[in-house]
């Protein structure tokens, strides 16, 4: 968590959180490779953070995309798909009798919820980061990487830059309340979405170059009622992550936007969608990466 020196470079990458969202990260940097774009530096939020790390690895994009999708496939996954699929459910997709069941699946996940500080321990990230990235430092990326948490202490964000890549990656992605928090000295860490959906400023205070945002957050919604005072606190907090989001966008050089919709953060069998939305996003936005130069 020590400050390094600037690395110079022509384009930096700050990739957001968003859950099965940010899986659209893998087709902006398909189409960014594709192009023989030169990325210089990567800082990752969250699934920003697992996609970023991967790609900062491997340094092959498709390559990423296959292990992926064997990670999905794995027994690993599947073990935990059931409880993925209660939270990502929309209601109206789902035939009644199975939305009963679902109902009081979700119940029981909530009960459990209020009960415990998370639904799971840090060992589903763990086996997941081991399924995905070996076990290396810092300095064996082949592109220069940062990982963005958040302290629930202090509110302010920690980075990562050195020491073992997996546990930095693993402190970003804890979903608040979904997966248990990390104590590392006197800090309280969580995802690092929660102070700041879109590592724009990290990576400029890091690395010398173009910084180019790749958002996957959900869009406002605009359907929604206030009939309780639950709706209008959910509603308040809505308008106020927007904002901030905004705020983290606003310093960015430029912003690729993947058309993700309201695609919830667990539903992950909307894998080809997403990295879909991604490669069409990235393409748009071609013709400013030739301009800039």
């Amino acid at each position: 968590m020590l400050s390094v020196r600037k690395k110079n470079s022509e384009y930096v990458l700050a990739l957001g959180g968003g859950g099965a969202r940010g899986l659209a990260h893998i087709g902006v940097l398909k189409v960014l490779q594709a192009e023989g774009i030169n990325i210089g530096g990567i800082a990752g939020i969250s699934m920003g953070a697992i996609i970023g790390a991967m790609y900062a690895y491997y340094g092959n994009a498709v390559e990423v995309e296959e292990i992926f999708k064997k990670f999905l496939q794995s027994q690993f996954h599947q073990k935990f798909s059931k409880t993925f699929f209660l939270l990502s459910e929309n209601p109206d997709t789902v035939q009644r009798p199975s939305r009963i069941v679902n109902k009081l699946g979700r119940g029981f996940i909530y009960l459990k919820a209020a009960s415990k500080k998370a639904l799971f321990s840090q060992n589903i990230l763990k086996d997941t980061l081991d399924y995905l990235l070996p076990d290396i430092q810092f300095s064996a990326m082949r592109i220069p990487f940062i990982s963005i948490a958040s302290d629930l202490v202090s509110g302010r964000q920690v980075v990562f830059r050195s020491g073992k890549i997996r546990p930095a990656v693993i402190a970003s992605s804890l979903i608040p309340g979904i997966v248990e928090t990390l104590r590392l000295g006197n800090y309280v860490l969580t995802d690092g979405s929660v102070t700041g959906i879109v590592p724009v400023k990290a990576a400029r205070d890091t690395f010398s170059g173009k910084v180019i945002a790749v958002d996957v957050s959900m869009t406002m919604r605009r359907d929604f009622e206030l009939r309780t005072a639950f709706d209008v606190a959910l509603r308040a907090n809505e308008i106020t992550s927007h904002l901030l989001d905004q705020t983290c966008l606003d310093i960015a050089d430029h912003v690729i936007s993947p058309k993700v919709g309201n695609t919830n953060w667990a539903n992950f069998d909307k894998l080809d969608e997403m990295i879909h939305a991604g490669e069409v996003a990235a393409r748009r936005s071609l013709s400013w990466f030739k301009n800039s130069k």
